[in-house]
């Protein structure tokens, strides 16, 4: 757990949907850990104890970690609540990360006149559904944040619905020393699996728009023509939990591949899990840009991913393959020949190191909140 801030330090309070395990909860805690000052952690959803459980390392954080149990659905009464809670911590600033959070956490601080307030863009396919993109312009208008997405694409698509915007793009970084290419004999003994097996993974929230079903198919379809791998036996690993993980089991059951797939639910070991993999796989529907695919990079695991949202600009040229989403041909295409091919850890690694350093990505949030950083630009 970080140490206490100095009296006179300022104090950041991070509204967030849900605390659970995923990209948005990954920088926020990266955020927590790095940035100075006093943060406070607040989970519309879910209540500290139920969050914790579901994610163990948030045991740490319990002593700046709020949860307000939400009820599904829109919840107005949520509004004072968080007011209630931003007043109590005498807030400097508010980081919203997502819909839901800029509609209650931005509206309650500018009731509780927070002097920042920053919205962070994770994707943009959602504002495709229904009625979110004109509640989300008039959110804006209203709250008038400063604006980041974390790719040049959302930010483009958010520029294309609003040409007036001032939005800075932010990547998030990965933390290089959490994720290293270590024994790969080791790491795979420690899931209880052969070092001769080729092994692919994956990890995310089991539900439909991550793709999981397509991989399995993929997965199946690759087991099937194993001859272009010498015959060497190959396995999966899916490392997360969901709504969708009875209907996957059955899937892998129905593709008779249920004996070599191998569903870990929720892991807090993830960085030492991934040197296990020879390939790392995101079949998504839609994405903004997954911290998973650099994750697995930094680990110095080469990557195939669907080309969707920002995925093409968090895999390396060199040694990753890009391909068409809900598409499990071409999946298991490309999939055979990153595992049929060389070795490429250092390749693979240093695209990430180059490009997504945590350091640089929590220095430019730090420029965001700088009083004199009113306005924020899209880079060209």
């Amino acid at each position: 757990m970080r140490s206490a801030a100095p009296p006179n330090s300022t104090t950041t309070v991070h509204v967030v949907e849900r605390m659970i395990p995923g990209g948005i909860e990954t920088l926020v805690l990266d955020m927590v850990h790095e940035l100075p000052g006093r943060h406070i952690i607040l989970s519309l959803g879910g209540t500290v104890d139920e969050l914790i459980a579901g994610w163990p390392v948030l045991e740490r954080e319990r002593g700046h970690f709020e949860a307000l149990n939400r009820s599904p659905g829109l919840s107005l009464k949520v509004i004072p609540e968080v007011r209630a809670r931003l007043l109590a911590h005498k807030a400097d600033t508010v980081y919203l990360h997502h819909i839901g959070p800029l509609l209650y956490g931005g509206i309650a601080g500018r009731l509780a006149r927070v002097k920042t307030i920053v919205h962070v863009e994770h994707d943009a396919w959602h504002y495709d559904e229904g009625r979110r993109w004109p509640l989300a312009r008039s959110l804006f208008a209203l709250v008038r944040p400063r604006r980041v997405a974390v790719s040049t694409d959302i930010a483009e698509r958010m520029k294309a619905r609003d040409p007036a915007a001032a939005i800075t793009v932010i990547p998030p970084g990965i933390d290089m020393r959490r994720y290293l290419p270590t024994d790969k004999v080791a790491a795979r003994k420690r899931l209880g699996l052969s070092s001769d097996l080729l092994l692919i993974g994956t990890t995310g929230r089991l539900v439909p728009v991550k793709g999981q079903s397509v991989l399995l198919e993929a997965f199946a379809l690759l087991r099937r023509n194993s001859r272009r791998l010498d015959g060497r036996d190959v396995g999966l690993v899916i490392i997360g939990d969901g709504p969708e993980r009875r209907a996957l089991e059955a899937t892998a059951r129905d593709l008779g591949v249920a004996h070599v797939t191998h569903f870990l639910g929720l892991r807090a070991d993830v960085p030492d899990i991934l040197p296990a993999l020879d390939v790392f796989c995101l079949p998504s529907f839609n994405e903004g840009l997954p911290r998973s695919l650099l994750e697995a990079q930094a680990a110095g695991v080469p990557v195939v991913s669907s080309d969707v949202g920002g995925c093409k600009h968090a895999v390396c040229p060199m040694t990753g393959r890009l391909v068409p989403p809900n598409d499990p041909v071409a999946l298991a295409h490309a999939l055979a020949e990153i595992l049929s091919g060389p070795d490429c850890t250092p390749n693979t690694r240093a695209f990430v190191e180059d490009r997504y350093s945590l350091a640089t990505t929590l220095a430019a949030f730090a420029r965001v909140v700088q009083p004199e950083n009113l306005k924020c630009s899209m880079p060209s």
